[in-house]
């Protein structure tokens, strides 16, 4: 793991945030997790940001919705169409913690409460 922070950036005067938390699992790749969106924050606005950061590197992206009292959480990768849409495709949370390793659940939010490591 490369990063786990609370990324806080103004979005259209709107002070947006999101955990951010990244691993590099080659010397030319970044692997990139999402969560916890707050504010003017989204994910279109969001991943273009990122991208720029490792402008040497193949970057992906992943989402994580955390489970709470009103909504099940869930994981998903997420794609970036060519207007811009951001496209998430629903994964497994147990398949990417195998590719990422122990950190991917030991470094969720504190108030997920997802069943089974992040839900489905």
């Amino acid at each position: 793991m490369i990063r786990d922070e609370q990324y806080v950036r103004s979005f259209n005067g709107w002070q947006g945030y999101a955990h951010v938390r990244a691993w590099r699992p080659a010397p030319d790749q970044v692997t990139v997790m999402l969560s916890g969106l707050g504010g003017g924050c989204t994910l279109k606005k969001l991943l273009p940001l990122l991208r720029d950061e490792y402008p040497d590197h193949a970057v992906e992206f992943f989402f994580h919705m955390p489970s709470d009292w009103a909504a099940l959480g869930y994981y998903a990768a997420l794609t970036v169409g060519a207007d811009g849409t951001v496209v998430q495709t629903r994964m497994a949370g147990d398949t990417l913690a195998a590719r990422l390793g122990p950190t991917l659940y030991a470094t969720e939010d504190p108030d997920d409460e997802s069943w089974g490591w992040g839900g489905a």
